[in-house]
Formats: C-alpha cells, structure tokens, sequence
C-alpha cells in the first residue's frame, strides 16, 4: 500500500467515525406508552414526547441556549417551564427507545384530569464542571396528549414506597399529589423558580433552620418554644416567607448551578386534621459554592388540593461545619407533633 493511499483510507476511517460520533448525538428517541390512557391520547403522547426530545437532543448537540419549541406538542405552561430548566442546565437522553406505563391523576370525584409517564432517563450538565449527571424526569400530559409539564422525578423505589402506604382511595390520591408536589418542589430550587417558590408557601410560613453550635454562637439564643424539647447543640433561626425568599434569591443568584436530590422520604397524615401532612426527608444541596445534607421537614396543607401550601419548613444539619457527622435520636427530628393546629 502507497503511503498516498494509506492517508485516504485514514481520513475516509476518520470522518466516518466522526459521522457515526455526529449520528449517535443527533438520535431519535422512539417512546411507547401503555395503560390506561386510551389508545389515539397515547398516540398522541407518544408522537409530542418523540418531538420534544428530538429537540432536545438536537440543542444539546449544538449547545444552543435555548430550546425551539412549538405549541403543536406543548402547552404554553410547559414551553416557559422546560426551557428555564434548560437556562439552568442543559440536558439529553442517550435512549433510542422508552417503555413507560401512563399513570392517571384524578380529582376528588375519580375524574381524570392529566395524565404523566415516569422515569424517563436523561443527563445533565452540572454547570462549568463539564460533568453529566444521571436523573429520571416526569413527563405530564393533558387529556388530549399534548405536554403539560417536565420536572426531576423522585428515585422509584422511594416513589413506590410511599405509594403503598395509602389508607384509603382519598389518602391514596393525596399522596399521590404530594409526590408530585414534592418533585416539583423540588425542581423549583433546581431551576431557581421563585415564582412557583413564592406560590406554595403560605403567606404566614414558618421557616426554621438548625445550625450547629460553635464557641461563637452557643450562648443567647433566642429559640422558639416549639423547640424547647431539640437539639441543645443546635442553634435555630426563624424567618418568615419574605426574609426567606430573599435569601434564597441571593443564594441562586451567586450560584451556576444548583442540585437537590431527596432521599428517604416519609409522609404522615395529621390524626386531628385530614388535609395536613408532613413530609420528612434527607435533602443533599450541591451548588458551585456550598454543599450539605440533612432533615428537611414540611407541612403542607392540602385542603384546596389545586393549591396546597407549605405551613412549615425546618431544616437540620448532617453534617457540622467541619464536615462531621452529625446524629439524631428519633424524637429530635421535627415532625407533625411538634405543632399545635387550630
């Protein structure tokens, strides 16, 4: 073989390559959806979420800034909401087929008002560490099939776990609704969403956060009596909504990126009042100027089921600021009892 001949064959291997590289990141994922939604909706479903990841595949291959949507496949709602996910972290899905079954969400009388599939596999670029993360989203629907929303799913098990637990058809649906009420929370801080931040926390919101002790602050505090019975080594800060969202805004605003994953999550029921619920988990906060862990405690009340509120928000560290454990008994962790309820 001449030397002439061999660079040719190279190049020919070499831009093949680069187009086989250029075809795998502009791949169509194929979805196919069963159950329960009828069969010209899941159709419909099928086809919008086919479009809509093409797109995303496509502006993540090219890195654009922004994702072209149309209003064919998505409600107006769920255009403005993927595309601040996007301004927040672009992401993919690697997948050239998906299996889901579709799930119903209904009201108080059993009629369905949406529909959603699961545990759609994607990754995300974590701000300037050039880094990909794995996480699962939700895909919601309309009856129609046309895309509702797209937001951070919770892990499955964890998903199924409280699913189980449901007394009753009401308790079910509701925990339900808090399912997708946490996950929704939980991809506001993700995209930095204090429009839907400010919605779902009351008004009179109690927000109590734990810090742990040092020889600077382990003198005068001034605790709520609601917190006689914690932690002693623990110094606790009260705010209310306003305070609190304004320190939130500063916190996204001096960071690129922000990841929050929940882990153990447990819901109750309030015995004395049916439309109260604590929701207790472990929340990992990583952003590209601080990282901790710890209890995170909400009570939300769901008596206008379209509009649920956070009540109560406390926070308690894992970790100290030396990054040492930090470990609680059973009764030291906020829950349902610690509040009275009129």
């Amino acid at each position: 073989m001449t030397k002439q001949k061999f660079i040719w064959q190279f190049v020919a291997i070499l831009l093949g390559c680069l187009w086989c590289a250029q075809t795998y990141a502009q791949h169509t994922t194929e979805f196919l959806f069963t159950e329960t939604a009828p069969d010209y909706v899941r159709q419909t479903m099928q086809a919008n979420a086919k479009a809509l990841f093409a797109e995303i595949n496509r502006a993540s291959d090219q890195n654009k800034q922004g994702l072209t949507l149309s209003g064919d496949n998505l409600t107006k709602e769920a255009i403005e909401r993927i595309q601040t996910l996007w301004a927040v972290s672009h992401f993919y899905c690697t997948e050239t087929s998906i299996t889901a079954r579709v799930l119903k969400s209904s009201d108080k009388n059993n009629r369905a008002i949406k529909y959603q599939v699961r545990n759609i596999p994607v990754y995300f670029a974590e701000g300037e560490t050039g880094e990909d993360r794995y996480q699962d989203v939700v895909i919601e629907f309309t009856l129609s099939g046309q895309i509702s929303d797209l937001y951070i799913a919770i892990a499955e098990t964890q998903y199924n776990k409280i699913w189980e637990k449901s007394n009753d058809v009401t308790d079910s649906r509701r925990r339900q609704m808090i399912l997708e009420f946490v996950e929704n929370f939980r991809t506001a801080y993700n995209t930095k969403d204090l429009p839907y931040l400010n919605k779902v926390y009351s008004e009179d919101a109690l927000i109590i956060t734990g810090k742990v002790k040092t020889a600077d602050n382990a003198t005068n505090l001034d605790k709520p009596k609601v917190m006689d019975a914690k932690r002693v080594d623990l110094e606790y800060s009260v705010q209310d909504k306003r305070t609190y969202l304004a320190n939130l805004k500063k916190a996204f605003d001096r960071n690129a990126y922000i990841n929050i994953k929940f882990d153990n999550i447990v819901v109750t029921q309030h015995t004395g009042n049916p439309d109260i619920y604590g929701v207790l988990l472990i929340q990992s906060w990583n952003s590209s100027t601080y990282s901790d862990k710890g209890w995170l405690f909400l009570i939300i009340d769901f008596k206008n089921e379209d509009d649920p509120l956070i009540w109560v928000r406390t926070w308690q560290p894992l970790k100290d600021k030396d990054g040492k454990d930090v470990h609680y008994d059973y009764d030291e962790i906020f829950n349902l009892s610690d509040f009275i309820f009129k």
